[in-house]
């Protein structure tokens, strides 16, 4: 029995180099260089550009950007943007990662001077004009730039957003330097955050009560009341105070939960009793046009709102529900599961003819999917066939 053990143990063991290299994450999130030479500066700097999964095959596909300042960003911004993607996009739709390659001194003059001077804003016309054009013109961007930053390149993300908001849709910022009053940013946010335009942004901001936190927490808490007094209506704006981590822990955290509140109203349908969904299947479809065009630059869709709120009418109102589902359908002809939609409500009336018609479409359509979805289609067909086969023989 032990040497069987042993032999078993011995085996597995022999595989593990095959197992190692089984997943190589080079090849899942490959790394290039973005070489750029801004104004004045005597050398060029580079940038570290990591694809997400797919990125060579999909062609068509156009990416989300999210940029960190700091070079160590880079193996745990990707790591996590893998792993939360990887499964569907979800929660995190998959992103180009960019962090410089490393420390440029050239680069950090600029950053001091901008602290020094906070009305020379070079270090904006570096990122705007060089970094975030040239990103654009090599890679299949799709508009939408997040910007994630630590301490003081948080407090730098905080400056961005009051006065050049347009480089960013959102911003992740976690324990921001902003004593002292870093370039302005406290003195000049009431004023500043009045002054942002119509267009929608996101801004999650945390800190917590380490020791290298505390001196920042009154001129963080400024922040925080500019924004209570003065933040637009289209700026989405998530304060966090949290004091059970370590601080080192802080940029990790707020990624993952900054990226989770960003992302929640593509991943998370719209509860029936909503306000949107209490005005109907209008508001739904108008809200969900205006994340689209306004919000994210592409589709986002309101098929599993409108099929939530014909769910929670198809007892009450099984007229108005069915008339959902079919608006459903009507909207989303591609969709196997708006078609599956309908056919079950049709089903849960006892009309299984319709329910097997919509079903039988629901199967043709999921053939574009995967094997898993295909088998659950085809058996919700052979459910309803099976009803109609039961009726039938009666």
């Amino acid at each position: 029995m032990k040497r069987a053990l042993i032999v078993s143990l011995a085996f597995a063991f022999s595989l593990l180099p095959c197992l190692v290299t089984a997943t190589d994450i080079t090849a899942l999130n490959p790394v290039q260089t973005l070489e750029i030479r801004p104004k004045n500066f005597k050398a060029p700097m580079r940038f570290n550009i990591t694809l997400p999964q797919g990125y060579e095959q999909d062609k068509e596909k156009g990416y989300f950007v999210i940029f960190d300042i700091h070079p160590r960003s880079q193996p745990f911004l990707s790591g996590m943007h893998d792993w939360l993607s990887h499964n569907g996009e979800w929660p995190w739709l998959k992103s180009i990662v960019v962090t410089p390659t490393g420390y440029n001194p050239e680069f950090n003059t600029l950053f001091d001077g901008l602290v020094k001077t906070p009305e020379n804003q070079a270090m904006l016309d570096l990122l705007e004009f060089d970094l975030l054009k040239a990103v654009d013109k090599k890679y299949r961007t799709n508009g939408f730039r997040i910007y994630n930053g630590f301490m003081s390149n948080g407090a730098l993300g905080l400056y961005t957003l009051l006065n050049r908001p347009r480089l960013f849709n959102a911003y992740i910022i976690s324990s921001p330097t902003l004593t002292d009053n870093f370039a302005n940013v406290t003195t000049e946010a009431e004023s500043k955050l009045a002054k942002l335009d119509d267009k929608p942004r996101f801004l999650y901001l945390s800190i917590g009560n380490h020791g290298y936190e505390k001196a920042h927490i009154p001129s963080f808490t400024l922040f925080e009341k500019a924004l209570q007094k003065s933040a637009p209506k289209q700026l989405d704006w998530r304060v966090v105070r949290n004091t059970e981590n370590y601080y080192m822990s802080r940029p990790i955290l707020g990624v993952l939960n900054g990226i989770e509140a960003l992302f929640d109203d593509i991943h998370t349908d719209l509860a029936p009793d909503s306000d949107i969904s209490r005005q109907g299947v209008g508001a739904i479809i108008r809200h969900y046009e205006t994340l689209s065009r306004d919000k994210y630059g592409f589709e986002v869709s309101a098929e599993g709102s409108l099929k939530k709120l014909a769910k929670s009418m198809i007892a009450s109102a099984p007229e108005q529900a069915l008339a959902i589902y079919q608006k459903t359908v009507n909207l989303y002809p591609e969709s196997a599961y708006a078609l599956y939609s309908l056919a079950s409500a049709y089903a849960k009336q006892g009309n299984f003819n319709k329910a097997v018609s919509y079903q039988t479409q629901a199967v043709e359509k999921s053939k574009a999917m995967v094997s898993w979805h295909q088998n659950k289609h085809q058996e919700y067909l052979d459910k309803f066939k099976e009803e109609l086969n039961k009726i039938s023989g009666e």
